[in-house]
């Protein structure tokens, strides 16, 4: 049982590390263009630098040293789901991106993730 455990966890692991650089930022494309509301984010060409952790759709973000969140700052009648960029030399002012959903707010943020793990 122990052995089917630490084989399906190997699985797993092997299957995030396997996805290439391309193929996350192709599917963090896909998934602003169907969900994201601010046009800035929604219609940017995407780089990302792995050696600095830079990540640029148009500006850039060192994600070191970029904290990025979650906001819900709607009501339930007009729900505002927001993706926010912080720099921690700025903490004070943020960069923030609107989507139609939650869950595609935290596919981007897992995307995004990915892309800072890869080596």
């Amino acid at each position: 049982m122990r052995l089917i455990l630490i084989t399906i966890i190997s699985l797993i692991t092997f299957s995030v590390s396997a996805q290439s650089k391309d193929e996350i930022i192709k599917e963090l494309e896909s998934v602003l263009k169907k969900h994201c509301i601010s046009t800035q984010l929604k219609n940017a060409e995407i780089y990302y630098n792995t050696e600095e952790k830079i990540f640029d759709f148009g500006t850039r973000y060192n994600l070191r040293t970029t904290k990025l969140t979650y906001e819900f700052a709607g009501t339930a009648q007009e729900p505002i789901h927001m993706l926010q960029f912080v720099r921690d030399e700025k903490p004070n002012s943020s960069t923030s991106f609107f989507f139609d959903t939650k869950k595609s707010v935290y596919r981007v943020l897992d995307l995004i993730y990915l892309l800072k793990k890869l080596e």
